[in-house]
């Protein structure tokens, strides 16, 4: 049904770990986000927080970034699973930062 779809997109989706389940069309747009971020880390030059560290500092100027680099993202980013991406788990606390300081630039 489509329900269970749904309930299945929302566990591949970053949220926030005290977040109430999110709206049918809340999962749609953050999936949309999600899933271009990762097409964009999977053709980058860098390492996937690398290239978010830059794109959220302004360092690389992409047209499709837009899509992805929404503030509902944004702010999830340091709940992604780094680690499944083969980034350092140590490198989080980088992104944390960063992404407090994107969200308050936009």
């Amino acid at each position: 049904s489509i329900n269970s779809a749904f309930d299945e997109l929302r566990v591949h989706v970053p949220t926030f770990p005290y977040e109430k389940r999110l709206s049918k069309i809340d999962t749609l747009r953050l999936a949309i986000a999600y899933i271009a971020l990762l097409r964009e880390v999977l053709t980058a030059d860098y390492d996937p927080l690398t290239y978010v560290e830059k794109c959220l500092r302004g360092e690389i100027k992409a047209a499709e970034r837009a899509e992805w680099n929404t503030s509902d993202l944004t702010a999830r980013l340091s709940w992604i699973n780094w680690e499944n991406l083969g980034v350092n788990p140590n490198r989080r606390s980088v992104l944390t930062t960063l992404t407090l300081t994107a969200d308050n630039m936009n």
